[in-house]
């Protein structure tokens, strides 16, 4: 059998095929033959169209990645300028315990 599920505001929020019948206040008997009521509101044994709101279009997978590699690669050039920095205080150092005589 198929049925509508719906939320508490009465809004159809999946058309499912089971195996027997259901006797629950939120699952609606459906024809075989209607197009899925998804999205609309049962009110009164009519289905109705309600407003839809405009949810904002996710990002895409190629520009989570792009940011993700952007992100990676800022992070190796931070890792690299500290490796960097680290060398050079381990230069410094080594100048200095040289020009002391300590080794």
């Amino acid at each position: 059998m198929r049925y509508a599920q719906i939320d508490g505001n009465g809004i159809c929020f999946a058309d499912s095929y089971l195996s027997g019948e259901v006797n629950a206040n939120d699952m609606i008997p459906l024809d075989e033959n209607v197009i899925s009521p998804l999205g609309k509101k049962y009110c009164n044994g009519e289905w109705q169209e309600v407003e839809q709101l405009q949810l904002p279009e996710p990002e895409s997978d190629t520009e989570i990645i792009m940011q993700s590699i952007a992100e990676l690669e800022l992070q190796g050039l931070e890792a690299q300028q500290e490796r960097q920095m680290l060398a050079q205080q381990m230069t410094d150092l080594e100048l200095t315990m040289l020009e002391r005589g300590n080794i």
